[in-house]
């Protein structure tokens, strides 16, 4: 009985360490050279799209919440200056809904967001999954660039400044660059 009551607590800590250390895990901040996390959200027109889906394209997510839209739409203005013709590069602004109260209907927030859209497609994260997973900022947008391959390769968490959005144009126009030649050679 000894025993048994021995191993049932062995399997209860061993449990309760490992859920510790996937709670560490899950803490590592994304950075640079990182594997973007897939996700699957749906836009105003209900729509769904997924990071997966885009692999091939250059993807330029600006992540925010309802109290820096405005920070949100200088962003995927300033990208739609420079890239809204290209098809090879994309940008979504993916908003964190869970600060809209529960009694408010999701068909009452489209809507809204249809009469003042942004610049780009807006994606709702409506339980905030992709933005733990993408550990944003509540005070400031959050801003990753991923390359064709999935691969992080910008980060940035920072209201629109002009110098940032020249640094994130050059890795932009370097992917582009890197994927003329790749076609070039074929």
């Amino acid at each position: 009985m000894k025993l048994l009551i021995a191993t049932i607590i062995s399997i209860a800590l061993f449990g309760v360490f490992a859920s510790f250390a996937d709670e560490r895990t899950e803490a590592d901040p994304l950075k640079v050279g990182d594997t973007a996390p897939d996700f699957l959200l749906q836009d105003v027109e209900e729509k769904e799209h997924s990071l997966k889906k885009l692999r091939g394209k250059i993807v330029f997510l600006i992540m925010g919440n309802r109290k820096i839209r405005e920070e949100d739409d200088k962003w995927a203005e300033a990208f739609q200056n420079d890239y809204r013709e290209n098809p090879q590069v994309n940008a979504y602004i993916i908003a964190d809904m869970r600060s809209v109260p529960g009694f408010i209907p999701k068909g009452f927030i489209r809507g809204q967001l249809k009469k003042n859209p942004p610049p780009v497609k807006f994606l709702l994260d409506w339980k905030g999954e992709v933005h733990k997973r993408y550990q944003t900022k509540k005070e400031k947008p959050t801003l990753y660039l991923i390359s064709q391959e999935g691969t992080i390769v910008f980060h940035e968490k920072a209201d629109f400044k002009p110098e940032i959005f020249n640094e994130l144009k050059k890795a932009i126009d370097t992917l582009l660059a890197i994927a003329a030649n790749k076609n070039e050679r074929k």
